[in-house]
């Protein structure tokens, strides 16, 4: 069973200050992806939201994980999208290219790169921060896949897709 801080279906159309209290949570030109995946998950370490300056640290609200190559190489399971266990029907879903991606001791390791993107993939559909929109949205799965197929291609770096555990 998925626990989320709120409903999925609740926050579509929300911006991300709905969920953050910190500054990063007001500018729309950040990348909200993975610091969206965090709120909702609980997903609180290394970079995060909270982070930004002393005052914030001080805080007790928590914070969330900001950068997705994080969360996804602290994940315990993790594999190509076409690989997923069938056990991982609810999941987290990761875009990013081929480049982005490492093989440590039979392992994928993602790197720091900007063309990579997270969403919670729940029944078939993905809910995730359009960073276009400033808005949490909800695609189908083939949909999402489409939609950054065409945002992430260049040529000779092909586009790939991963699962992660939610733990």
């Amino acid at each position: 069973m998925l626990h989320t801080t709120v409903p999925l279906a609740d926050a579509v159309g929300k911006h991300i200050s709905h969920f953050c209290a910190f500054d990063l949570g007001k500018n729309d030109g950040a990348n909200h992806c993975a610091h969206l995946v965090s709120h909702l998950m609980g997903y609180e370490f290394d970079a995060t939201c909270k982070n930004a300056s002393l005052a914030e640290k001080q805080r007790p609200e928590k914070g969330a994980c900001i950068r997705v190559d994080e969360i996804f190489n602290r994940l315990r399971e993790t594999g190509p999208w076409d690989e997923r266990p069938a056990h991982l029907q609810t999941c987290l879903i990761f875009v990013c290219r081929r480049s982005n991606m490492r093989h440590l001791d039979h392992r994928p390791r993602m790197e720091s790169s900007a063309a990579k993107h997270i969403g919670i993939h729940l029944a078939d559909t993905v809910w995730h921060y359009s960073n276009r929109s400033d808005q949490v949205v909800s695609d189908r799965v083939a949909d999402f896949r489409t939609k950054f197929r065409r945002q992430y291609q260049l040529a000779g770096d092909p586009v790939e897709f991963y699962y992660g555990s939610l733990s």
